[in-house]
């Protein structure tokens, strides 16, 4: 869902929704049925990036807590460990983190919630870094 203020303003707040509760507010990430306001400023960069951090730790949290529901938990969890590390980095290397978001993806797809989750963060690795 996409909420804004006038367009003709030089100020508005774009906020994007994918999956159960996750969020990507000031980015220009479109997931299936969102929209976007506009481009972020470059100076919202690292915000969003912030955003994606956080996407990243509630998945990881929801790996954790239900690994024992899928074929691979523990490996999973341990490539969600490895994608926040990755976005720890000054410099996150896109490739690195879609891959291992590529590995998490097929394992979690019995579950749309957490599969919707996955990739909308895949979408918004791609468009922000």
């Amino acid at each position: 869902m996409s909420e804004h203020r006038d367009q003709g303003s030089a100020s508005y707040s774009s906020r994007i929704e994918a999956g159960r509760d996750m969020r990507i507010d000031r980015s220009t990430v479109a997931v299936g049925h969102s929209t976007v306001t506009g481009p972020a400023p470059a100076a919202d960069r690292e915000a969003a990036v912030e955003e994606l951090r956080a996407a990243v730790d509630q998945l990881l949290d929801e790996l954790r807590r239900n690994s024992e529901h899928y074929e691979d938990g523990p490996q999973l969890v341990e490539a969600g460990e490895q994608v926040q590390a990755e976005l720890a980095r000054d410099e996150p290397r896109p490739n690195l983190l879609l891959r291992w978001l590529g590995f998490i993806a097929p394992g979690v797809h019995t579950t749309a919630a957490v599969a919707a989750d996955v990739a909308s963060i895949q979408d918004s690795v791609t468009a922000l870094l």
